[in-house]
């Protein structure tokens, strides 16, 4: 019984420290908060001067920023704003584990170099997912497994053994970027396609040679090995 006396003298001693007469409004020079804003008064109190105080955002001054400077003295902050626009996604590399199949939807079927160069692209142990990343030795190696399923590709076609032309080229390069991308190539995109199969390998003899070169480029192209 005493004990439940005590409970109750030690709760309405709080319920009284919380009541309205007790609030204070502090000034800088007695604030109990460490690094607080310069005044905290009573909401009552304040009215529209509260409500527009909530309205302030924090600012963190341009000049504050630490700067990094790469070779050259060059500023690795410039540009970066715009890089990528605000909650926007960039470019992930596609796993290895789902390469057969875009190959065999681009071009009927995975190459056999594909599986026998796995060691190139780190690919995870089974029942594991790593997030890819790029690196010179997966992406020579991709081009040359390109290359291998351009070939077969422009084998089942009568048309690829007549000679690029830079017309031609445009038109099958924008055809077949627009399948392996997903999406319309842009003019400069098909300009560089057509490029090497009407200029670049203008010295190669057999033409569909010089197609499989021009289409393996659009297979080792960002819009095919990433997503």
């Amino acid at each position: 019984m005493k004990r439940l006396g005590l409970f109750v003298l030690i709760c309405a001693a709080g319920l009284a420290g919380c009541g309205k007469e007790h609030r204070k409004t502090f000034k800088n020079s007695e604030s109990p908060l460490v690094n607080g804003p310069s005044d905290i008064t009573d909401p009552e109190e304040e009215g529209a001067d509260q409500k527009a105080a909530q309205k302030l955002t924090l600012t963190c001054p341009l000049e504050e920023n630490k700067a990094y400077k790469g070779f050259g003295g060059t500023d690795l902050i410039v540009g970066r704003a715009t890089e990528v626009p605000m909650q926007g996604n960039r470019y992930r590399i596609k796993p290895y584990s789902t390469l057969d199949k875009e190959f065999t939807r681009v071009t009927g079927k995975a190459p056999p170099s594909l599986a026998a160069n796995v060691a190139s692209f780190a690919a995870p142990a089974d029942r594991w997912y790593v997030e890819p990343s790029g690196s010179a030795v997966a992406l020579f190696t991709l081009y040359r497994i390109a290359y291998e399923a351009a070939l077969g590709y422009v084998a089942t076609d009568a048309k690829w053994a007549v000679a690029p032309t830079e017309a031609s080229a445009k038109v099958e390069c924008q055809l077949f970027a627009r399948v392996a991308w997903n999406r319309e190539p842009i003019d400069t995109e098909i300009a560089a396609c057509a490029q090497i199969a009407a200029v670049d390998t203008a010295s190669e003899t057999d033409p569909k040679m010089r197609w499989a070169y021009a289409l393996a480029s659009v297979l080792n192209a960002t819009g095919f090995i990433a997503y």
